[in-house]
Formats: C-alpha cells, sequence, structure tokens
C-alpha cells in the first residue's frame, strides 16, 4: 500500500472515444494542470449551489474529453492528516466503518474524495470507475466521501452500495458553512465504500471493457479486465 500516489504518469489512464485521466498531485497553485481542475471545481460549485470553494484536496484527478474538462475529483488519503468529513463525526471514520461493517481495516488503508465536480452525470460515474480502478491499483481498502442524492444515484446505477455513516451536518463545520450556499440543502450523508467489493462489482458487469479503459500504472490484482 503507498501512502503516496503516483505522480509522474499524464495521462494516468485512456478511455476509447477520446477519454482521458490526468493526476496533479501537487499543491502548488501555479501549476497550470492545478490550475484548471481548481478553477473547473470552483465554477462548478458555484454554478450549482452558489459556493465560494476555498480548499482544494491535496491531489486532483481529472477526466477530459478530446482536450475538455468533464470531471475533477480530489483525494486525501487518511494517513496524513485529519479528514475533513471527520467534522462530521463523532468518532474516526476508521472505527465507525469497522463498527458498520464487522471488517478490520487500519487507517492507512482509508482514503477521502471530494471536491468533486462534473459537467454530467455520465462523467462523474465514469470518473468513480476509474477511480475505483486507480485506489484499488495504489492499494486502498476503503474510500469514504459526502455524498448528494444526486451522487448516490450515480453509485446505485453502477450497482455500488456504500456504507451510510451519518448526516453531514452544516453546524458543524461553524462559519464555513455559509461558504457552501445551498449545498446542504441536498442533505448530503458521509458515505464509506469498500474498494475490492466495488472493483469486484465493476468487474463482473464488464465496466471497464465496455469503456476500453486502459491503465498506465500498475494493475490491481482483481482487474484483470482492464488492461495495462
Amino acid at each position: 500500500m503507498t501512502d503516496s500516489l503516483i505522480t509522474s504518469l499524464s495521462p494516468l489512464a485512456t478511455f476509447s472515444q477520446g477519454y482521458q485521466l490526468e493526476l496533479n498531485s501537487g499543491q502548488a497553485s501555479t501549476d497550470p494542470l492545478r490550475a484548471q481542475f481548481e478553477a473547473f471545481i470552483h465554477q462548478r460549485f458555484a454554478e450549482t449551489y452558489g459556493a465560494t470553494v476555498k480548499h482544494y484536496m491535496p491531489q486532483l484527478l481529472g477526466l477530459r474529453h478530446k482536450g475538455a474538462l468533464q470531471a475533477v475529483v480530489g483525494l486525501r488519503p487518511a494517513s496524513a492528516n485529519p479528514l475533513f468529513l471527520e467534522q462530521y463525526l463523532d468518532i474516526p471514520a476508521c472505527t465507525q466503518i469497522r463498527q458498520r461493517s464487522g471488517i478490520a481495516m487500519q487507517r492507512e488503508q482509508m482514503i477521502e474524495v471530494g471536491n468533486l465536480a462534473a459537467l454530467a452525470p455520465g462523467a462523474a460515474r465514469m470518473l468513480i470507475i476509474a477511480l475505483t480502478h486507480y485506489l484499488a491499483a495504489q492499494g486502498f481498502s476503503w474510500v469514504v466521501f459526502t455524498g448528494t442524492a444526486m451522487l448516490l444515484n450515480s453509485f446505485q446505477r453502477l450497482a455500488l452500495s456504500p456504507i451510510d455513516l451519518g448526516m453531514a451536518d452544516p453546524a458543524r463545520l461553524g462559519r464555513q458553512q455559509a461558504e457552501w450556499g445551498s449545498y446542504y440543502a441536498t442533505r448530503p450523508r458521509v458515505m464509506a465504500g469498500y474498494i475490492p467489493e466495488g472493483l469486484a462489482q465493476l468487474n463482473q458487469r464488464d465496466a471497464f471493457q465496455r469503456l476500453g479503459y486502459q491503465a498506465r500504472y500498475a494493475q490491481p490484482q482483481e482487474a484483470n479486465h482492464a488492461s495495462a
């Protein structure tokens, strides 16, 4: 299991029909790719919720189609720092996951995703598929995130069933909640997904094969349908 994600490959993966996956692993605002990813997130949250996003995940993953950005999501390994979404929880996320799932796990096996922004639900689903494959390849077992009803519908359409850890209560954020516009009117939930189970489900549905997913990183052991 790696504490830091692969940083050197661009694109990280390709799809059929001109889609590709890109990773920005640095936080320097002068990096052109990161600046583009952050601007995309900022614009989508402003347009959708009237929100002002001021904080971005340490690493950003983008989905592009024929040069045009379609979706972006942020990544934060849990081993490094407290997670943003743990503000909503009374106990650490890893403890709650163990209680809800009955599966033994360590904090370094968990990663938080956030800052998810997409032009359309289809782009979000494609990014979720790629993200599942990539995180499995990096050795993570659990992904935690805050999901709106629209995002959870994307998981349902992919036959993925994350565990509900509770409500994302904006009161836990204090004055920061004013920056989020109408986001919390969607009643988001804190969720956890077991990555090996999700990967197996997507493989069973031939999701990677149908998308023509070609990874340019070491394959997760279970992901036989997506060739390097």
